[in-house]
């Protein structure tokens, strides 16, 4: 006859071993997150809508820096976070899956937004010569890039949607 230690041991392992096995079955293997698109002309007029909120907010507050309203620094805080927020659109629109009667309109549009992350990072640099009072000669040379930078962005939206299905 077996001892009652004997037995509770016994029990003790096999709870152990079944309770090793369901955690084997609840944990996922793959946790990256994936996004799944089914309509590609919705999916890509919600990036257009978030873009927009993300380009007119950039553009307000670059134009309150430049009236003086707002300091170098806070502007560089809310352009780091607007260049974060565009960036994860790049990443969503890229990794959609796009069909391949979509890829090209959404190339297109991914192109728009790097330009839009270009434009960006060029009004950091203007705020960053703003805190260090540099002249204006070269203030004024990089707001014609910005300029130059946002049509060619307006320009790859419209062939984004050109070239849409």
């Amino acid at each position: 006859m077996a001892s009652k230690k004997g037995i509770g041991v016994t029990i003790a392992v096999l709870v152990g071993v079944v309770a090793a096995s369901f955690l084997v079955y609840l944990i996922p293997e793959d946790t990256t997150m994936k996004i799944v698109v089914s309509d590609f002309e919705k999916y890509l007029d919600i990036t257009k809508e978030k873009t927009t909120l993300e380009s007119v907010s950039i553009d307000e507050s670059f134009e309150k820096l430049m009236e003086k309203k707002m300091s170098p620094n806070e502007y560089i805080g809310i352009a780091k976070v607007s260049s974060s927020q565009i960036n994860s659109l790049i990443i969503e629109l890229t990794d959609s899956g796009a069909t391949q009667e979509w890829v090209e309109s959404y190339v297109n549009y991914i192109n728009a937004l790097k330009k839009l992350n270009e434009k960006i990072t060029e009004t950091v640099v203007v705020a960053n010569l703003m805190n260090d009072d540099d002249n204006s000669n070269s203030i004024n040379e990089i707001i014609a890039k910005i300029h130059q930078l946002e049509t060619e962005s307006l320009d790859l939206i419209k062939k984004s949607d050109n070239t849409r299905p």
